[in-house]
C-alpha cells in the first residue's frame, strides 16, 4: 500500500505556520494558494509526489545530517561539521587537508571518505495495520515493545529481500499511531571533492556555535559512486558517480528579509509533547549534569591534544562533537528556564483536565495525564544512573580499555560459560587500548569515578559502592588506576580462563557494574516504550481533540519540510538582530589566533570583493549567512536551503542560543536558524581557495 497522509492529518493545513517540521504528504495538504503568496512558484507535484518524487528528492540522509544533490552525477553538498570526521581521517601532520583545504583537481583525483554513506529515499510504504496488529497481542508493555521490534524487523528484512540494492528502516510516528516503511539506497562509495580550510569552515569554533551574527563557511562536497550497473558497491577504482533522479539548480539571485525559505532535511529528535514534568526533569538534572561533565572531559581532550600533532587531529572530531553537545546543553538551561516551558506545560495540563472535566469522553483519556505523569515518576527514580550511562556513551571513544572491559563482562555475564567471542578477545589484547591511558583515559577516569562516588543512595550504580559515599575515596581511585588490567597479558589470561566474573580487580569490578547497569538501562527503556505505546497513543490523540488544530509528529530522522522566511530577531531588551552578514563583518572579527584567524587568501580575496560578481548591492558586500524563521534541530545540519522555485540558496547549519530550546517547542519571536548563503560558498570556490571543475559542475560559469 501506498503512503497516506496520516489520518490526524486529514483535515487540510490550511494555515502556514512557520512552527513545523512536517511530513512530505502534510506539505501537499498544505493551502497552495496561500504558498504561493509567500513565493512558491512549484506545483504540488514538482515539489514532491508520493510515486515520481520532485525537489525534495534531492535530500539526502549522510552520517546522521543531511546532505543534497547538486549535479546529475552524484555531487552532494553538506555542512563542513558533517565532513569534519571524514576529512580529519584523511589528515595527517604532513598533509593536513582538515587545516589546508582540499579541492580534487578532477574525479580520479577524488577520496574515498572514510566512514561517510549517503542514504537516498526511494519511497514509502504505511505499514501502521500490520503493526497494530501485531501489537493487539501483547499482554504486557514489555511484550508490547518486543512484538513491535519483530515486527519491524521482519518488515525490514522482507523490504530488503524483495528489493535490490535497499536499505529498509521502519519509523514510528506519534507514539506509535502510525508507522512508515522507509526503502533507501545505502550508497558506501563517497568521496570527498571539495572541503575549504579549517578557518573558513570553522570559522569562530565554539565561541560564535550556536551564536548570531556568524561568518562561518559551514560547506563541503562529496560525491556519491555505485558500480557500472548502477548497484551499491564498497570503494573500488571503477565505479561510476550515482546518478539522482532529481537535484538541485544553484540560485544566483541571492535573498532578502522576507523571502520564502524552505528546509528540507532529516531533523533527529524532538521533545513537543512531552509532559510538565518530563521537562522538569531534563532541565533540573539531565543538562546540568551534561554540561558540567562534558565541560570538564573537553579540558582533558583539549590538553591532550597538545601534546602531539598527531593525537590532536585524532581527537579533533571528538572535542568538536563534545563541544556541540556540551553549548547545546547550556542552550538548554538558559532557554528552558527563560521560556518557563516546565511552567507554560504546567498551565496547559491544568487546561486540558478542565477541558476533560467539562465534557467526558470514552476514549481512554478519562486517566491519561495522570498515566503520563506516573511514566515520568518512574523515570526520575533512575534518572541519575541513566544520565551516567548516557554520559558514559558519550565518552566512549576516549576510554577503550573501561569500554572493552565492559563489552567483555557484557559477554560473560550471558554466556553460561563465562566464555567471550573471538572479536572481543583480540580487542582485549590490543596493546592500543592503553596508548593513551596517562593522557586521556585516566583523567577521564577520574571525572566519572567521581560522578559514581556523588550519586544518591538510593540510585547508586550496584558495584560502584567502593568508590566512596557522596564523594570519590582517593584511595579507591588510585586502586582502579593501579589495576593489572592495564597489561594486555594479565587481560586476556583473565577473560581466557573465564575468571572476569569473579575478579576483584577494582577497574574489572567497575566494569562489570557499568556492563549490568547498561543492560539494566536498556530494559528499563524498552518498558517505557511498551508502555508509551499503548498510554502515549492515547495522550497524542486526546492532545489532538483538545487543541484543535493540526499536529505534526516529533522529529525522528525522517524526511522533513519547514515553511519559513527569511528575517531577523530580538534577543533581548533593546536589542535587534538584522538577519544577514557579510564578508566586511567576517573581516572585522579578523584577530589573527583562532577561531577568528582568516586564511590569508580570504583577506586577500575580501580586498577585491566589490567586483565580484557575488557582490550584493542592497547589502554593499558579499553575503555570508543569513537567519530564517524555520523549524530545525539537529540532523538538520546541512540541510539544504531552496527559494519557490526550488533552488538551493544556502545549506543550514546552526540555531541560534536562545532558541537551542526549541526542541520543546517553536517560539515565533526567537526561533531562528543559521544558513550559510550560497553565495558565499560561491566567492570562496571561485576567489578565495578556487576550483573552476566545482563552479562549472554547479552550473556556474564565468
Amino acid at each position: 500500500m501506498l503512503l497516506r497522509p496520516l489520518v490526524l492529518f486529514l483535515a487540510a493545513v490550511t494555515a502556514l505556520p512557520d512552527e513545523g517540521q512536517w511530513l512530505p504528504t502534510q506539505v501537499r495538504s498544505m493551502d497552495w494558494e496561500a504558498l504561493k503568496k509567500r513565493g512558491m512558484a512549484l506545483t504540488k507535484d514538482e515539489f514532491w509526489h508520493p510515486d515520481n518524487g520532485g525537489v525534495l528528492s534531492a535530500t539526502v540522509q549522510i552520517n546522521g545530517c543531511t546532505a543534497s544533490f547538486v549535479s546529475q552525477d552524484g555531487l552532494l553538498v553538506t555542512n563542513h561539521h558533517c565532513g569534519f570526521g571524514a576529512v580529519s581521517e584523511l589528515s595527517t601532520p604532513e598533509k593536513n587537508l582538515l587545516q589546508d583545504g582540499f579541492a580534487a583537481a578532477d574525479r580520479a583525483a577524488e577520496l574515498p571518505a572514510p566512514g561517510m554513506v549517503a542514504s537516498v529515499l526511494k519511497r514509502i510504504e504505511d505499514v501502521t495495520a500490520v503493526v497494530h496488529e501485531a501489537q493487539a497481542k501483547a499482554k504486557d508493555d514489555l511484550e508490547r515493545w518486543s512484538l513491535t521490534q519483530s515486527t519491524i524487523n521482519r518488515l525490514c528484512a522482507e523490504g530488503e529481500q524483495k528489493e535490490a540494492n535497499t536499505k529498509c528502516s521502519v519509523a514510528s510516528f506519534l507514539e506509535g499511531k502510525e508507522y512508515h516503511l522507509y526503502y533507501r539506497t545505502q550508497i558506501r562509495d563517497v568521496r570527498l571533492v571539495y572541503a575549504p580550510p579549517r578557518a573558513i569552515g570553522e570559522f569562530g569554533g565554539e565561541v560564535d556555535n550556536w551564536e548570531w551574527p556568524r561568518h562561518t563557511g559551514d560547506f563541503c562536497f562529496f560525491r556519491a559512486y555505485v558500480g557500472k550497473d548502477g548497484a551499491v558497491r564498497d570503494h573500488a577504482p571503477d565505479n561510476v558517480p550515482f546518478q539522482p533522479k532529481h537535484f538541485l539548480k544553484v540560485a544566483t539571485a541571492g535573498v532578502q528579509p522576507g523571502d520564502l525559505a524552505i528546509i528540507m532535511g532529516y531533523p533527529g529528535r524532538t521533545q513537543r509533547y512531552k509532559t510538565s514534568r518530563g521537562v522538569a526533569l531534563q532541565q533540573g538534572f539531565v543538562y546540568p549534569k551534561r554540561h558540567e561533565v562534558l565541560t570538564a572531559a573537553i579540558a582533558v581532550l583539549e590538553a591532550a591534544g597538545k601534546t602531539d600533532p598527531r593525537l590532536g587531529l585524532a581527537v579533533a572530531d571528538n572535542i568538536k562533537s563534545l563541544a556541540n553537545v556540551q553549548k547545546n546543553a547550556a542552550g538548554m538551561m538558559f532557554g528552558l528556564q527563560r521560556n518557563a516551558t516546565a511552567a507554560k506545560k504546567q498551565l496547559e495540563e491544568e487546561q486540558f483536565t478542565a477541558w476533560l472535566a467539562a465534557a467526558p469522553r470514552d476514549e481512554g483519556w478519562k486517566n491519561v495525564l495522570a498515566e503520563m505523569l506516573a511514566i515520568d515518576e518512574v523515570e526520575a527514580t533512575t534518572i541519575e544512573r541513566d544520565t551516567l550511562v548516557s554520559l558514559l556513551g558519550m565518552l566512549a571513544d576516549g576510554m577503550p580499555l573501561l569500554m572493552t572491559l565492559a563489552d567483555g563482562c557484557s559477554a560473560v555475564a550471558a554466556n553460561p560459560d563465562g566464555k567471550i567471542p573471538a572479536r572481543l578477545m583480540r580487542a582485549l589484547a590490543d596493546k592500543e587500548l592503553t596508548a593513551h591511558w596517562d593522557t586521556i583515559e585516566r583523567p577521564l577516569l577520574r571525572i566519572l569515578l567521581a560522578e559514581f562516588a556523588a550519586v544518591g543512595k538510593a540510585q547508586r550504580i550496584a558495584g560502584t559502592e567502593f568508590l566512596g559515599d557522596g564523594a570519590l575515596d582517593p584511595a579507591a581511585a588510585e586502586r582502579v588506576f593501579g589495576s593489572a588490567m592495564l597489561d594486555a597479558k594479565a587481560r586476556t589470561e583473565l577473560f581466557g580462563k573465564g575468571q572476569a566474573k569473579q575478579s576483584e580487580d577494582p577497574l574489572v569490578v567497575l566494569a562489570r557494574a557499568l556492563a549490568a547497569e547498561r543492560l539494566a538501562v536498556t530494559q528499563r527503556q524498552r518498558q517505557r516504550a511498551g508502555k508509551m505505546l499503548d498510554v502515549g497513543r492515547r495522550w497524542i490523540a486526546a492532545q489532538e481533540a483538545f487543541r484543535g488544530q493540526s499536529f505534526y509528529p516529533d522529529a525522528n530522522s525522517t524526511l522533513r519540510v519547514s515553511i519559513a522566511e527569511v528575517g531577523g530577531y530580538v534577543p533581548r531588551e533593546a536589542v535587534t538582530y538584522a538577519p544577514q552578514t557579510t564578508v566586511g563583518g567576517l573581516v572585522a572579527k579578523e584577530t589573527g589566533r583562532e577561531p577568528f584567524a582568516n586564511p590569508k587568501a580570504l583577506l586577500e580575496a575580501a580586498k577585491t570583493r566589490q567586483a565580484s560578481r557575488w557582490f550584493d548591492a542592497r547589502l554593499g558586500d558579499v553575503p555570508v549567512c543569513f537567519l530564517t524563521n524555520g523549524d530545525t534541530t539537529g540532523g538538520n545540519s546541512g540541510s539544504p536551503v531552496v527559494n519557490g522555485k526550488g533552488e538551493l540558496i544556502g545549506l543550514n547549519f546552526d540555531r541560534v542560543f536562545e532558541n537551542v530550546a526549541g526542541d520543546f517547542g517553536w517560539n515565533k519571536d526567537r526561533s531562528r536558524n543559521v544558513v550559510c548563503d550560497v553565495r558565499y560558498v560561491l566567492w570562496v570556490v571561485e576567489s578565495v581557495f578556487p576550483s573552476a571543475a566545482l563552479l562549472a559542475e554547479l552550473g556556474v560559469r564565468g
